[in-house]
């Protein structure tokens, strides 16, 4: 999913939650597989707490993050699903997270058991014990410019809630799910409508190939759609829907992209 949905949803959770009372909030991040992505969605996630919900009005609350780690189709394989996990986790360690959500080597294979959750567990731990000392720089320009985007994306949906609530922050979240002003890619919800799809860009960055009735900017889907035919140039074939399930499929296959053979 894109970070900049999955932000506004967060978001608006929080400060739903804050209406009723609740000082302790927790922000969450599904991985997305791109390094630079996740730590741009990561700081971006954190200023953007604190930015709307001090500008409702709300200063004594405690904001932590949590990362999900990879939560799309895993490998069969327990060593390739573990490096799946481990990435998940250098992600999070270098992102400054103060909770993770562990996988386990047997996600692609139904429930685990006991001792894959642990496994995986102690796989996570290890990766956070090895960079607990160490000084990584998670902040740089490439970074900070994708964390920028995020956050321009992310005030194109808030706006429209806000504006379609009039002050009624409840009716204005639902009115945006009928309308599909806020919309989950693969969300199996009745309430969300469906349009909008995800695919990744040349990079792995995701970004929108169909974007629903999503209120982004025209420069904003301009940016993305350039991003896509850059992608499209280098694989030799056109922006279709064959990209979004090759995406879908990548990880499991042992790769971020899903590039044709």
């Amino acid at each position: 999913m894109p970070p900049f949905i999955s932000h506004a949803i967060a978001l608006l959770e929080g400060l739903l939650a804050l209406e009723q009372g609740v000082k302790s909030i927790t922000l969450g991040y599904g991985q997305g597989g791109n390094i630079v992505q996740d730590l741009a969605a990561m700081a971006s996630l954190r200023d953007l707490g604190h930015e709307y919900f001090g500008r409702h009005g709300y200063t004594d609350y405690d904001l932590t993050l949590v990362f999900h780690q990879w939560m799309g189709g895993f490998p069969e394989d327990e060593a390739k699903a573990f490096a799946v996990i481990n990435l998940g986790s250098v992600v999070a360690a270098m992102a400054r997270a103060e909770k993770i959500i562990v996988k386990t080597p047997h996600e692609a294979m139904g429930i685990p058991t006991k001792e894959a959750n642990a496994a995986g567990l102690k796989s996570t731990r290890q990766i956070l014990s090895m960079l607990e000392e160490q000084t990584i720089c998670a902040d740089n320009e490439v970074v900070r410019q994708e964390a920028d985007l995020i956050k321009r994306e992310v005030a194109c949906l808030m706006d429209a809630v806000f504006a379609a609530g009039d002050g009624d922050l409840t009716r204005g979240v639902v009115q945006c799910f009928a309308a599909g002003i806020l919309d989950v890619p693969f969300a199996p919800s009745m309430y969300n409508r469906g349009k909008v799809l995800p695919v990744r860009d040349n990079e792995g960055f995701i970004r929108i190939y169909a974007k629903g009735q999503l209120p982004l900017s025209k420069e904003i889907m301009d940016y993305h759609k350039s991003r896509l035919e850059e992608r499209a140039k280098a694989e030799k074939r056109a922006i279709t829907f064959q990209m979004v399930t090759d995406d879908i499929y990548a990880i499991s296959k042992g790769k971020l992209i899903g590039r044709p053979r």
